[in-house]
Order: structure tokens, then sequence, then C-alpha cells
């Protein structure tokens, strides 16, 4: 089960803390069910990606594996398709029984920014295993844009397990949907319990090419101003993106290397004992990654006197190898709902500032809203 703010809060106060850090972890980083880390003072332009080995630590393999490094100062630029490892201020004790997992921060895979946690001896992207005990690195790869980054900026957000819980069945999810409401229509009516569907584990989410003008974006090939991660609502968005609109014929041809915004036709929320994740791939929706950053809080499109009604979950989508056609109302992700360990006190859009909480199709908080 998903660890919550308060034990999470435990975790970095106890007389031997189990998240640790080189520098103060501010109250800001601690999120209903998940922590955020910052980026070292130092970046390592690396050859390739790279897993360690069982034995390997990441330390050892950036020895021979590193081209350059610099200090992360104010003007540092992370360039397109190269990769960067950073090591991050927080490292982690963590007692047996308690595991990780990290996800980029929504901002960030808005901006196609790939970014996966490293661990040493650890053959996984993003996992912390039980027990682990030392360093984090990131591993940082700009797809479309030019950013600039500095020491202390988040980029990825870990949160912990004491178990993995048991995945929901359409049953699991029909009585959530009667008990607190999670899934909605467009219009923030409840879907139908028996329209709902289900597939390894999650609730199936259909794509939205026909409820607005605009049904997403694309990411321009020939951008060349630098997005600064530490400015919000700071660049316009037509230098970086062009809207695309509603296709008369119901579909959308997805070209190979391109970056696109979409979102759900459905609204989702997540009830203060539950979390969620998307699914990055799944091979069985088509050729196409759905989702960068997948995690979702507690509270996520949820309040208690249901005057928020779901929201849409707004997915960070890429063709594989060949054009791939996405039509209207197509299955486009699975959104799996993890049972917390306890609510937290304080929730996702209500107790915790949030860039998107009640969302339209937005980009990235370092954007102006489109014109």
């Amino acid at each position: 089960m998903t660890l919550p703010f308060e034990h999470i809060l435990e975790m970095i106060q106890g007389s031997d803390p189990a998240i640790r850090s080189s520098a103060t972890i501010e109250q800001s980083q601690i999120q209903p069910a998940s922590v955020d880390c910052t980026l070292g003072d130092r970046a390592y332009r690396v050859v390739s990606s790279f897993l360690p080995r069982k034995g390997e630590t990441i330390a050892e393999l950036l020895k021979t594996r590193t081209l350059y490094d610099f200090a992360l100062g104010g003007d540092s630029v992370l360039e397109p398709h190269v990769p960067y490892i950073v090591p991050l201020r927080e490292n982690f004790k963590l007692p047996a029984g308690v595991m990780g997992k990290s996800n980029p921060k929504s901002s960030i895979g808005r901006i196609d920014v790939f970014v996966r946690l490293l661990t040493d001896h650890t053959s996984q992207y993003d996992v912390i295993p039980e027990g682990y005990d030392g360093p984090l690195y990131a591993e940082i790869i700009p797809q479309s844009f030019l950013i600039r980054v500095h020491a202390g900026l988040t980029m990825n957000q870990v949160r912990f397990y004491r178990r993995q819980a048991a995945q929901l069945s359409i049953g699991d999810y029909r009585e959530l949907q009667s008990r607190h409401g999670i899934l909605f229509n467009h219009e923030g009516e409840l879907v139908p319990a028996e329209d709902m569907e289900s597939r390894a584990g999650g609730l199936l989410l259909r794509s939205d090419l026909s409820l607005r003008e605009v049904i997403g974006y694309r990411a321009k090939s020939n951008a060349t101003e630098v997005i600064d991660l530490s400015k919000i609502a700071a660049y316009e968005p037509e230098e970086f993106f062009e809207p695309i609109p509603r296709p008369k014929n119901g579909e959308l041809v997805l070209e190979p290397k391109s970056f696109y915004l979409l979102a759900t036709k459905e609204r989702v929320a997540f009830p203060p004992d539950y979390a969620g994740e998307i699914d990055a791939y799944d091979p069985s929706s088509g050729e196409m990654r759905s989702h960068y950053a997948g995690f979702f809080d507690p509270g996520w499109g949820y309040s208690e006197d249901g005057s928020v009604r779901g929201t849409l979950a707004v997915l960070e989508v890429r063709a594989h190898d060949v054009p791939f056609r996405l039509t209207d109302g197509q299955i486009i992700c699975t959104m799996k709902y993890e049972e917390m360990a306890s609510a937290p006190k304080s929730l996702y859009g209500t107790g915790v500032k949030s860039n998107y909480y009640g969302q339209k199709l937005k980009l990235a908080k370092f954007f102006k809203d489109p014109k």
C-alpha cells in the first residue's frame, strides 16, 4: 500500500531518517503521497544511457562513461537527445519492508523530457528496492526542447510502499464509482458503472478528438528558445507548440519522432484513500507511448462537496517507429488505482497547491495560457 504524507514526514524527521538530503528538505517537497527530489550541483554528460548490474554503483560507472561534467549553475542548458546524469541531493536508507518508485513531475513530462531514477546495484529504472541504502541519481534526456536547469530544481517524485497493493478488479472499480464517484464524462456526469471497463488492473480511458476546437498540441521541431525550468508562465505557447484543431474525420495520424499533448474523454477523480498511475506503455492500445509522468495524488479531481467532478488526464504521447492512426474514442491508456495505507490529511489541489487541479487541456506551467 502507498504511504501518505504523514508517513513520509516521519521518514524524514525520525531519529534515524529514511529520507536524507545534503540540503534542507522543504515542506513544499512533501506531496500527499510522494516526496519531490531535487537536483544536486553537478551534471555528467554520458556516452549513453545505462543501468547498473548487481554489484555496480552509478559513481563507478560515471568514471568510465562520462564525456565531461559541469556545475549546475543558473545558466546550465541541457540539449535535446543527449543523456545527462545528475546526482540528487536526497539519499535513502529505507527500512525493511519499504520500497519506492519514481515518476517525472507532470510539468517535466509535458515538455517532453525523460527523467528516470537510477540507484546502485539495480537494473531497473525508477525502482528503489526494499531496504535500499544509498544515493539517488536522475537520468535526464530532453527530447524536443533546450532546457535550463539549476541545483535544487525538482524534476521527479518518489512514492513509497509497505507492500504492493493487489490489482483492482472491474468489480472494485464499480464499487468505488458507487461509493465515491471516480469516473465522469466530459460534462461532469457520472459514467454508469456498467459502462466502466478494466484491463490489466486499470480503468480504460479513451482519446478525445471531438469535444473541443483544439484537441491537443504538437511540439515544434524548430524551437530555438531555451525553457528555463525556474520560470512560471513565462513563455508564449506558439513558440514551442502548434495547436491541433479538431479533425473533421475524427482521426489523427501520430508521426514518429513527434510529441503530442492530448486529453482523455473521461474525467477521473481520486478519493483520499487512493492514488493512481497511468501505464506508460500498453501494447494492446497501439504503437505509441501514452504517458511519461504517470502519478496521480489522492485528491486529484476530487472534492468532498462534489464541486469538482473529475479532471481530465492530459497525456504525453509519442508514436513508436511508424505513423499510427488514433481515432476519437479509441482506448489510449489504462489508469491504475492504488490503495493508500491511510488517507493523507492534506490532499492534492486543496491542501497542496497545484498547477493542474481541475485542469482543462493545459500546457506545462512554464507557458502562458494560449490566446
